[in-house]
């Protein structure tokens, strides 16, 4: 649904990501291929996730960070973003004009609750 005129009414919503996204997440992916040891096997249960976002440009959302870091490790750290049971309370966007990128630390979750 989307919100048209006045009202809400059945709609098809199109997202379509633009050419920064496009290159973060090719550069991402090359980064991740060149890290990954020999014979890494994806992670099949549940994750957490951390992360750092160094921008140089307008200041991202982190939320949208987090989405887009999600989608970006599908398929080359988990074989699903579902598997993210937790992002880190640490997790943030820090402004660095000089050197921008995005550290990313994915580790099994432990619930520490049930654990207990």
């Amino acid at each position: 649904m989307a919100w048209i005129g006045n009202k809400w009414r059945y709609a098809q919503v199109i997202i379509v990501t633009g050419k920064a996204y496009k290159t973060w997440e090719l550069e991402a992916w090359q980064a991740i291929m060149q890290q990954r040891p020999p014979g890494f096997k994806l992670f099949t249960e549940q994750v957490t996730v951390k992360v750092l976002a160094y921008y140089k440009g307008h200041r991202p959302d982190l939320s949208g960070v987090f989405e887009s870091v999600g989608d970006c490790l599908e398929k080359l750290i988990y074989a699903d973003d579902r598997q993210i049971e937790q992002w880190d309370g640490e997790s943030r966007v820090i402004h660095d004009l000089k050197n921008p990128r995005t550290e990313v630390w994915v580790d099994e979750f432990k619930d520490l609750l049930e654990a207990g």
